[in-house]
């Protein structure tokens, strides 16, 4: 899985919401 551009998100917005 791409966990790249879900840590960009996170750090972005701060949430996790398209994480499992």
């Amino acid at each position: 899985m791409s966990e790249q551009w879900v840590a960009a998100r996170i750090k972005q917005k701060g949430d996790s919401k398209c994480i499992p």
